[in-house]
């Protein structure tokens, strides 16, 4: 809506709702994200850039098919870390949370919850615009619609209905879409706060949400002596770059425009904002534009326009034929209102049967808009409150938009005008002024109001907005519909002094109400009328039946008692002066209209008889071209090529007697039998003559009828055309979500590719008939497969295992059987653990069955070194790097056993026991000192022990001899433990053990346990 004068919306209640603020904190922000064909990549990007916390939460709008389960969420969740679901219906929005719109519904947003309704069957949906329109509540401002890549129009109308409640628009740079037709739509229809490609849109959009929105009002900063003289700065600066006094518009709708503009720019105080105005010519105009924002539609509330038809029809019916209609439009903005009117006043006509010349003067003070409305070209989404009968017979439609056609073109003259400062128009029999006078302080809606009373004429129709009233001007008017507005004047002004040039020298208008009491003081007004009165009855009484007639025969206005000679013909209504008149008189007639419109002169026909009521009456018809177009004009439209014909009735004395006409003399009977046969002659040529005229009518009224079929498919054929766009679009998003599917599976393929690279097993793949359908390069060697294999059968392969029931197997897997596995020799001393799994594809529909080889050649020789080892008589452990047993052989198990039984006070030195703590607790001589030297080993810092030392049981005395030396691994040499031998040495040194004096011995003793 507009600031200035402008026929814009007013803040209506909402018909959502905003999310309700929990425990008195503000409530978050809305911001709608539209999208459509091209914009899964935009929203991509949108959301990469979007990260909590936000304050806001995100709804997501697409044009999606009723019939297309939608993966957006799924695609959306991947790219952003914000919580992404599809919306529910009833379900409350809340910050840091991305909703997505599911398909096959209309969403809105009502009482703080989303609402679905059905989508239509039929024709264009228009999602987004119905999403966005439904914030345009008391919290808009607290609400911002994204723009992103999309074909159409969807999102323009709502976008503009936002920003002129207070909300934000954001659109994507046209140049960064995939498809620019949603984005250019957008930025024609109202002006955005940012445009940017995704990423800087999202980041406007943080900025925008995280910042805390300056309040002017609410925080009391026009309170504080600094902020007044800068309010006063901003008029000025306003009035010299726009020439408007915006100081005499009410404070607060300022303040609303100025916060939005201090919010794009994060600015708090109105002294910096001023400075940036000082500073930067381009914001002032952001800032102009701000003020005087257009919102405005078709027959904007249908029934007003109703009331206005029926006032207009009544109005019409009071009103002299020949005075013209006079209409003043004030505050335009585009011109949708403007047109609207005139439709209006050509339908009143129409059932009025009377044609007045109609002029509506439509004024605005933004020359842009002005521009749009004088070229009358609107975007398609304009049609959608305009009656189908009515955008058929006043619309055409070209390249996807609504074109208002020259006959209602030429029907309004379009100029700029400013309410309070120029001089208003006069003698108006309509004024039209609709949700303007709310935005001025209240002298100066007094001061308007004033103006548009001295407009009209006296009992002229005023129409005025919803939440308008007359105020002090109240008794001067007559109600007409107090529902609509509309206002009849019944004591108009007289102008006196400045009136006559329509300001005084203070800027006001003088004015003096004719009242009751008042001496009679006649101005021109009143002059006027009584000559217009005279004038009527005069015509009435002595001029003669006068018909003004159109190049294209068509009655415009009559004269006198035309009753006498027009007939309306039966069937459809028709203003042809040929068919309204008698036949004879009508070949006439249409004969002098040729002649009139190529002689110059008047062109006078001898006098015709003609029957009337049973009485045969001598008319004289007279045609005159109108020679003075430019006069016409200012009451009749375009005058050139209309004729005013008079059908003049003779008196009785100038009738020629016996038939005869004038000039011939009665007594000469060869002469009247003469005429007699050519008056035949001629009446049959007449008849003639009027059969061709209703031929050709019939012939022209069905190429009528042909051309309005045409155009009734034409309008189908656009209808299609739109659905089928719309579907397009759908592709476009579907084909974009199965694109992102794709992608997703070609990284599930190469996650599956480099596992199966990576676990280093040898794995096939089959279908349900043993075709190949993959393998890995493990798989190829065994099997001897190449790239070109797949789709071969398996079994055509020469396998190098020698697994016979491989076949088998598989085909029992396909059938549903478990898991089954086999060990089976490979090539060579190889073996593998074969395993065979059934299951089924993605769709369920058909079983596949994958076969996995798994080498266990190792398995088996450690098998073999384990037999090996124990087979040998010492006794041999290995400890890992904590110093525990985690591997033995028979001969120390056997040892560990025989010792627990034989003396059950001894440690456990089985396996798992830790060996560390077994010679720890162990009381043999010399158990400090391997406990020392084990640890050493461990530990790395010594390289190899040796010790002799007793191993006494109740039974017997005995002498052992350990070895110990650390084990490494194979890759990079790290100590991994430790392998420790000792045996029985009690054969070699005797029950007393070694003579200490022969240190030599231990040496030699060890180094043949050694080579054992």
């Amino acid at each position: 809506m507009s600031l200035g004068e402008r026929t814009a919306d007013l803040p209506q209640e909402p018909t959502g709702g905003q999310v309700p603020a929990a425990d008195g904190a503000p409530p978050p922000w809305v911001v709608v994200v539209g999208a459509s064909a091209g914009g899964l990549e935009a929203l991509r990007q949108f959301f990469g850039r979007i990260e909590a916390p936000t304050r806001a939460a995100f709804v997501v709008v697409q044009h999606l098919s009723p019939d297309h389960r939608s993966m957006m969420s799924e695609l959306l969740a991947r790219g952003t870390t914000l919580p992404v679901h599809e919306a529910q219906a009833g379900e409350q929005l809340h910050a840091d949370g991305v909703f997505v719109m599911p398909p096959g519904v209309v969403m809105t947003l009502a009482q703080g919850q989303l609402a679905f309704s059905p989508r239509p069957e039929h024709g264009v949906s228009l999602p987004i615009d119905a999403f966005v329109q439904s914030l345009c509540g008391p919290l808009a401002d607290r609400c911002a619609a994204v723009i992103l890549s999309g074909s159409g129009s969807d999102g323009a109308q709502g976008c503009a209905a936002l920003r002129a409640a207070g909300g934000y628009v954001l659109v994507q740079a046209p140049e960064s879409a995939k498809f620019d037709g949603m984005p250019r739509s957008a930025l024609a229809a109202t002006q955005a706060d940012t445009v940017a490609p995704p990423e800087g849109l999202a980041d406007a959009v943080l900025a925008l949400t995280r910042g805390d929105a300056v309040r002017l009002v609410s925080e009391g900063l026009l309170d504080q002596a600094a902020v007044k003289p800068a309010m006063q700065q901003l008029f000025e600066l306003l009035l010299g770059h726009a020439g408007v006094d915006f100081s005499q518009y009410k404070l607060p709708t300022m303040l609303r425009r100025i916060e939005r503009r201090m919010n794009v720019h994060g600015l708090t105080s109105i002294g910096e904002y001023v400075g940036r105005l000082a500073a930067q010519p381009d914001e002032c105009e952001l800032l102009r534009r701000e003020l005087l924002i257009p919102v405005t539609r078709f027959f904007r509330d249908a029934e007003v326009f109703d009331a206005l038809g029926t006032a207009l029809l009544n109005r019409l019916g009071r009103q002299a034929p020949s005075q013209p209609l006079r209409i003043w439009c004030a505050g335009c903005a585009t011109g949708e209102e403007a047109y609207s009117v005139a439709i209006t006043a050509l339908e009143a006509c129409a059932a009025a049967q009377r044609w007045p010349g109609i002029k509506v003067f439509a004024t605005d003070i933004d020359a842009r808009f002005l521009a749009t409305a004088a070229a009358g070209v609107y975007p398609a989404v304009a049609a959608s409150g305009i009656a189908p009968e009515r955008l058929a017979h006043y619309f055409d439609s070209r390249d996807g938009q609504v074109v208002v056609r020259p006959e209602v073109r030429q029907l309004v003259l379009f100029a700029r005008h400013n309410l309070l400062d120029d001089v208003p128009f006069t003698k108006m029999d309509l004024v039209v002024c609709r949700n303007t006078l709310i935005y001025f302080q209240f002298d100066a809606q007094e001061r308007v109001m004033r103006r548009l009373q001295y407009a009209l004429n006296p009992d002229g129709l005023l129409l005025l907005g919803s939440s308008e009233s007359l105020g002090v001007l109240q008794p001067d008017f007559q109600i007409v519909d107090a529902a609509h507005k509309l206002f009849r004047l019944v004591r108009p002004v007289l102008a006196v002094g400045a009136l006559a040039q329509g300001l005084s020298p203070a800027g006001g208008i003088q004015i003096r109400r004719a009242t009751a009491g008042a001496p009679p003081l006649l101005g021109g007004a009143a002059r006027g009328s009584l000559v217009d009165r005279a004038n009527a009855q005069l015509l009435e009484a002595y001029v003669p039946v006068s018909l003004l007639i159109t190049a294209q025969r068509q009655l415009l206005h009559a004269w006198g008692p035309t009753q006498r000679w027009l007939r309306m013909p039966s069937g459809q209504p028709n203003l042809d002066v040929i068919r309204l008149l008698p036949s004879r008189l009508g070949a006439l007639v249409g004969h002098l209209l040729q002649r009139a419109g190529r002689d110059a002169g008047p062109c006078t026909a001898a006098p015709l008889p003609i029957e009337r009521d049973g009485q045969a009456v001598m008319v004289r018809v007279v045609a005159r071209a109108l020679t003075d177009p430019a006069e016409a004009a200012s009451t009749l439209g375009d005058a050139s090529g209309c004729v005013l014909v008079t059908l003049e009735e003779l008196p009785a004395a100038a009738e020629p007697a016996a038939g005869v006409s004038g000039g011939v003399s009665g007594g000469e009977g060869p002469a009247l039998d003469r005429i007699a046969t050519l008056e035949r002659e001629l009446a049959e040529s007449r008849l003639t003559l009027q059969t061709s005229i209703e031929e050709l009518g019939a012939a022209n009224e069905e190429l009528q009828a042909a051309n309005e079929e045409l155009m009734s498919a034409n309008e189908e054929l656009q209808s299609t055309n739109e659905e089928l766009q719309s579907v397009n679009e759908e592709l476009h998003t579907v084909n974009a979500e199965y694109n992102g599917k794709l992608e997703q599976v070609a990284a599930l393929h190469a996650d599956l590719d480099g596992m199966s690279r990576a676990t280093g097993i040898a794995t096939v793949f089959v279908d349900e008939h043993l075709n190949l359908v993959r393998f890995t390069p493990e798989a190829a060697l065994l099997f001897r497969l190449r790239a070109e294999d797949v789709g071969r059968p398996l079994t055509d392969f020469n396998c190098q295992l020698q697994y016979p029931q491989l076949a088998d197997d598989l085909r029992h897997a396909l059938a549903g059987a478990s898991a089954l596995e086999r060990e089976v020799q490979g090539p060579g001393t190889q073996r593998h653990l074969a395993r065979v799994l059934g299951y089924a594809d993605a769709a369920g529909r058909h079983r596949r069955a994958v076969l996995s080889l798994v080498d266990v050649t190792r398995l088996h020789d450690l098998d073999r070194l384990q037999r090996v080892v124990d087979a040998l008589s010492e006794h041999i452990a290995v400890l890992d790097s904590n110093g525990t047993i985690v591997m033995v052989n028979t001969a120390w198990a056997e040892f560990a056993r025989r010792n627990r039984a034989s003396d059950t006070q001894a440690p456990d030195s089985g396996l798992a026991a830790n060996y560390l703590g077994v010679v720890a607790r162990s009381d043999t001589p010399g158990a400090p000192q391997l406990l020392s030297e084990l640890q050493a080993l461990l530990a790395g810092r010594r390289e190899v022990v040796r010790m002799v030392y007793p191993c006494h049981s109740p039974s017997e005395r005995r002498w052992f001899m350990l070895r110990a030396l650390p084990m490494r691994a194979e890759r990079d040499g790290r100590q991994t433990g430790v392998v420790i031998s000792h045996g029985d040495i009690t054969a070699w040194v005797g029950p007393d053990g070694p003579d200490p004096r022969h240190i030599a011995v231990q040496g030699v003793l060890a180094e043949g346990l050694q080579h054992a």
